[in-house]
């Protein structure tokens, strides 16, 4: 049946991937740490928890989304990711509905653990491989539409959070959050995702047979080869410093800025500033891989989350705090697109879920350990101060490693 709808399809079926896939990651936030940066104020005043708490529940997420991906790899490169998609958001949706009924702490890890994990481990994953797996020379600026996508759901689930939050209550808006994931990210992708164009009788990029030159043939790596290079290991370090930063902040922005004396309303709009730009950071900065390499401009996407972190330490006002919103956001949307298009044009196609697969535990890995250092690190010092010295030294560090992470060279393995 899909074999015959891409065929049958008036467009490049490409494009289809693309669009179910931009629709997927767009309410993959849903349990993103920006998204719960919104609810720890209501439901900690309410439930009565430490945000440590909320932390931890986002770390353990992390790590159990990490030691998943290695086998979902695999699993992609076999089967493909409509039932990786699609069984990946029923269970976000179910778990975002069973938190809003929740009193316990023990079920909210529980609920929170199992989204988290699917966010963190399969939905990251799934959808930059379908990408890749059908874009080889555009694949830069179709990554970067799916990096906007993220980021609108980014910049848009907090928002529409936030609001029902104000108007009704927050099971209320976890409700809405779980339908809302439900409806657009189950049936869609069960039901139209194909795992190559290969597989339907296509070429990437809707290249015809005929048409295709030795030069727009793509260098393979397998994982025994790809762990042999330098490289990988950069990469690794890269995501996971980077990426540590990204959900350390983001959990805690919304709290920090109002400690910093912002009314509760402006902390979550910078919140919503925050990832608007991340949207436009991702499209922004792969439009100049034209003319530098991906290894360049992700090292510049580094330095603009670097200089975002230093403005947000002096930031006691909601304009100051939109300045570094801009700076870091658009920097963590550009470093989150150029890391796919980073290891797809340097490993190729074959083995790219198992390769993702296995090195996404260190950037989930630096995701969990993010946000449980900032909660202990502030209530330890009463303040988030340490932590965001702490994070600035961590992503300087990311900046040195992608710009070393030069393209690998097969025949010398």
């Amino acid at each position: 049946m899909k074999q015959y709808i891409a065929n049958k399809s008036p467009i490049y079926y490409g494009w289809i991937i693309l669009l179910i896939s931009t629709s997927m990651s767009a309410v993959r936030p849903v349990m993103a740490v920006a998204t719960l940066s919104v609810f720890i104020t209501p439901m900690s005043d309410e439930l009565n928890w430490s945000r440590t708490a909320f932390s931890g529940a986002v770390s353990i997420g992390g790590f159990v989304g990490a030691f998943a991906s290695p086998i979902i790899g695999k699993g992609i490169d076999r089967y493909g990711t409509s039932l990786v998609m699609a069984f990946s958001s029923l269970i976000v949706a179910v778990s975002a509905i069973a938190i809003s009924q929740i009193e316990s702490i023990v079920y909210f890890y529980v609920f929170y653990i199992c989204g988290r994990a699917m966010f963190a481990g399969p939905l990251m994953l799934a959808p930059a491989v379908a990408v890749s797996n059908w874009f080889v020379t555009k694949r830069a600026i179709t990554l970067a539409i799916l990096q906007v996508s993220q980021g609108l759901g980014l910049a848009i689930i907090p928002f529409i959070a936030k609001s029902i939050i104000v108007s009704q209550d927050w099971p209320s808006a976890w409700i809405f959050l779980g339908i809302m994931v439900l409806i657009i990210g189950v049936i869609p992708p069960g039901a139209l995702m194909v795992r190559k164009p290969e597989d339907v009788g296509l070429m990437p990029d809707n290249i015809t047979s005929s048409s295709k030159s030795d030069d727009s043939a793509e260098t393979s790596y397998t994982l025994k080869e790809a762990l042999r290079t330098h490289t990988m290991w950069f990469l690794m370090i890269f995501a996971g410093f980077g990426f540590m930063v990204q959900a350390g902040i983001s959990l805690h922005q919304a709290p920090y800025y109002h400690d910093q004396g912002i009314p509760y309303s402006q902390a979550a709009s910078i919140v919503s500033i925050f990832a608007l730009s991340s949207a436009t950071g991702g499209f922004l900065f792969p439009l100049f891989t034209t003319r530098f390499s991906a290894r360049i401009m992700a090292t510049l996407s580094s330095l603009f989350m670097t200089i975002g972190v230093i403005i947000m330490i002096q930031a006691d006002t909601f304009y100051l705090g939109v300045i570094s919103a801009l700076v870091f956001g658009n920097g963590l949307g550009g470093m989150s697109t150029l890391i796919n298009v980073l290891w797809a044009d340097y490993y190729g196609r074959e083995s790219l879920g198992v390769i993702r697969g296995v090195s996404l535990p260190v950037q989930t890995g630096g995701q969990a350990i993010g946000p449980i250092a900032s909660g202990v690190l502030y209530d330890l010092t009463g303040d988030y101060f340490i932590s965001l010295i702490y994070f600035l030294v961590v992503i300087s560090l990311a900046t040195v490693f992608v710009f070393i992470s030069k393209p690998p060279k097969k025949q010398n393995l």
